[in-house]
């Protein structure tokens, strides 16, 4: 009796893991984005020697594929039905790296440092991005910091002040919000490229 009760059991949880999988709400696709690419953009001067650009540091929630919304309390929100297609400090590391090479602003630029003896490196760390409820639309908010390190004796060249790039409000639409994030992260990308040209990092390398 207890062995056919067992077998009984077994025919009817697959028929009730369907019934639950129907009944369960599925996980809600997100369109995914990529930053953009870098533009064509010439430094006015370049760096002496090559450089490492590390992954930029975040806290979570920045750290991940989610798109931010922080509410006027304060709350850190998921934009929801879209997605970044990799974490948000890899993805930022991409185009900082290739801003930096398509502009000129260095000799050689690489975003690993395995099998490289790269006498610069830049050291990063994204603080802000994300997007700020203003009413009935929303704000573009990114800011990032930047440290200038020469690897031979880890001695820091130069720190920057915050970097900040806020956008114009944008309707409070995920598409239009996310495309607003983009644009700001090119911008981002321009200003990190202003600023190492601004930078005298001659004493890392004579």
């Amino acid at each position: 009796m207890k062995l056919l009760r067992f077998s009984m059991m077994l025919v009817l949880l697959p028929m009730l893991s369907g019934c639950l999988s129907s009944l369960l709400p599925k996980a809600q696709e997100r369109a995914l984005y990529a930053l953009p690419a870098p533009v064509v953009l010439k430094a006015k001067t370049a760096l002496p020697g090559a450089l490492l650009v590390d992954i930029p540091q975040a806290l979570a929630p920045r750290d991940s594929r989610d798109v931010l919304l922080m509410r006027d309390d304060g709350e850190l929100q998921i934009m929801p039905g879209v997605a970044w297609v990799a974490p948000l400090p890899t993805l930022m590391q991409d185009l900082l790296a290739r801003q930096i090479e398509m502009a000129g602003a260095a000799p050689a630029v690489a975003q690993s440092a395995q099998n490289y003896r790269l006498p610069l490196r830049l050291s990063s760390e994204l603080r802000a991005f994300e997007l700020h409820e203003s009413g009935s639309t929303l704000k573009v908010h990114t800011e990032i910091s930047l440290r200038l390190i020469c690897t031979r004796d880890t001695r820091l060249i130069a720190a920057s002040e915050p970097i900040t790039v806020d956008a114009a409000p944008v309707p409070d639409n995920a598409v239009a919000a996310t495309a607003a994030l983009r644009d700001a992260a090119g911008m981002l990308a321009r200003q990190v490229v202003f600023w190492l040209a601004s930078v005298d990092a001659r004493s890392c390398t004579e």
